[in-house]
């Protein structure tokens, strides 16, 4: 799929997506290390949401509202429903969350307002699953049909159990999980491009030891 190739292409661009060794934040030492928040020029997130476009349309997914989880979920999603608006007419209502509920003015914890219909969550990675796990609690109370969540990388790594975040959150919320890239794209990727055929093995081994 031309989308996955373009994004991994960008990703590496930007230094979004690097290799060698890196201790990640549940101490893991991983040959990979990818970081959204470099995506912060308008042409990035351009590109980034017609890609995810690319996918949504693939996928069928029928939506109204778009929640970008903070911090780094609030850039893609506006920058999604600014795109299907300008280029698709198609209007969608965007919400994201603060990390710290505000007590004055427009209070709260969300920003935006949902409308009847389907929503979509759109973020960075999805990893164990912990985050957007923290998410859904957070959006129990507006009563949602959560359909999809999008995330420009999974990293197919375990959840709480045996089995990937993603299928976690199949299996236990009902709710499909769609990537523009995978750790195996990635794999794929490396594994046909010559400046970083020599990271292949390293990948694949920590996909072995971590993945699902």
């Amino acid at each position: 799929m031309d989308y996955k190739k373009t994004f991994i292409e960008l990703a590496i661009k930007k230094d979004a997506l690097k290799f060698g060794s890196y201790k990640l934040k549940s101490e893991r030492i991983s040959p990979y290390f990818f970081n959204s928040g470099v995506f912060s020029d308008g042409k990035s997130l351009s590109v980034i949401s017609n890609l995810f476009i690319e996918l949504i349309k693939e996928k069928n997914l029928k939506f109204i509202n778009i929640f970008g989880p903070a911090y780094k979920g609030i850039s893609l999603a506006s920058a999604l429903s600014a795109s299907l608006a300008s280029k698709h007419n198609e209007e969608t209502h965007f919400i994201y969350d603060r990390k710290d509920q505000k007590l004055h003015g427009e209070k709260g914890d969300i920003v935006g307002t949902f409308k009847n219909g389907n929503t979509i969550i759109v973020d960075d990675v999805i990893t164990a699953g912990t985050a957007i796990k923290n998410t859904l609690v957070k959006l129990e109370k507006y009563n949602l049909k959560i359909t999809s969540l999008l995330v420009l990388l999974d990293r197919q790594e375990k959840g709480s159990s045996s089995i990937s975040a993603a299928e976690e959150m199949q299996k236990e919320f009902n709710i499909d999980v769609y990537s523009l890239i995978s750790i195996s794209d990635i794999i794929e990727y490396v594994t046909n491009t010559k400046e970083f055929e020599k990271f292949r093995d390293s990948i694949i081994e920590y996909k072995e030891k971590y993945g699902s």
